[in-house]
């Protein structure tokens, strides 16, 4: 039997509400500490200790990984002092809050052994990895349009969401998720041009990709409506292809929806798992790929290398 790796959870937020029970589904994994700020109101097993300063976790000799659910603001410093104490890393995306910093990163952790991992959970949704095994490989693609309107609730919502130096906004809160599965599904993307407002963190934005192998071009419009507009939310992938129109497709309604693969009008695959917060399946899927690689000393994917590439178009659109 393979030792348990002791991890820590880092945010609160989503740290403890969503990673935290999924990490309970993986039995190879042993939380042994969270960290937040405050724990008011907080319930918690009495074995698992609860910091309030990651520097003071970090020193934990018996830490064997974190999970890093906290701000982008907060990321840089805690993986390079992870990274120095060759602490393995899985970290919510958007990993830092730019280009340079995750370049940085990546120069740091060059040689290192240590095992780094990112939550980007797109291409582990049931119907992207149908589309990708079943479909994707038997079809010429002729284009891709994509539409992804959304209504955000101003209500408890942290600030860095809508704050670009923070390392939020539409940019690194929203089309990092774009930009990841784009690179999955269909290859490395060149961009054609984009229209948005003169400013870093705009509410819409329209970009024009180029696949670089096929040639084939992607319309991607992200718009962030009014919550009193009657445009409909959505999250809409429809591809063209010589054997006609497939569409993946969510309301993003609410964290429940699931994304669905039709064939012109006709639906073609559900997703198995009812009533369930969309974000734990493709999650458990990237922290079991993570706990692997650690135990196998492998590398595990999506990982740091592959978020500096998101960042690298991030930062031609930012510009």
């Amino acid at each position: 039997m393979k030792k348990k790796i002791n991890v820590a959870i880092i945010g609160k937020n989503f740290g403890h509400k969503v990673t935290y029970e999924v990490i309970k589904k993986i039995k190879s994994l042993n939380t042994i500490a969270f960290c937040f700020k405050t724990n008011s109101n907080f319930k918690n097993d009495k074995k698992i200790v609860v910091y309030k300063d990651w520097k003071k976790l970090l020193k934990n000799k018996n830490l064997n990984a974190i999970i890093i659910a906290s701000p982008p603001e907060t990321h840089f410093d805690i993986i390079k002092e992870a990274i120095k104490r060759k602490i393995h890393i899985f970290c919510e995306k958007p990993v830092t809050r730019s280009y340079k910093e995750i370049n940085k990163i990546c120069n740091l952790i060059k040689e290192k052994k240590i095992v780094h991992g990112v939550n980007f959970e797109f291409p582990k949704i049931e119907s992207f990895i149908f589309f990708k095994k079943r479909i994707l490989k038997n079809i010429k693609i002729n284009n891709i349009n994509i539409k992804w309107f959304i209504k955000i609730p101003r209500q408890k919502r942290s600030s860095w969401k809508d704050t670009h130096k923070k390392g939020g906004g539409i940019f690194y809160n929203y089309i990092c998720h774009s930009i990841y599965y784009l690179n999955e599904l269909f290859g490395e993307l060149v961009i054609k041009n984009s229209i948005k407002k003169p400013n870093k963190n705009p509410k819409s934005v329209i970009i024009k990709f180029s696949d670089i192998n096929r040639n084939f071009i992607i319309n991607l419009t992200f718009k962030i409506l009014p919550l009193n507009s009657k445009q409909k939310s959505i999250h809409q992938i429809k591809v063209f292809s010589n054997k006609g129109i497939y569409t993946l497709f969510s309301k993003t309604e609410n964290v429940n929806d699931k994304f669905l693969l039709k064939k012109s009008n006709k639906i073609i695959y559900k997703p198995r798992i009812k009533n369930e917060d969309f974000r734990i399946y493709p999650m458990l899927k990237n922290l079991k790929n993570f706990q692997r690689s650690i135990s196998d000393k492998k590398i595990t994917k999506p990982n740091f290398f592959d978020a500096k590439r998101v960042h690298q178009i991030i930062n031609q659109l930012s510009s």
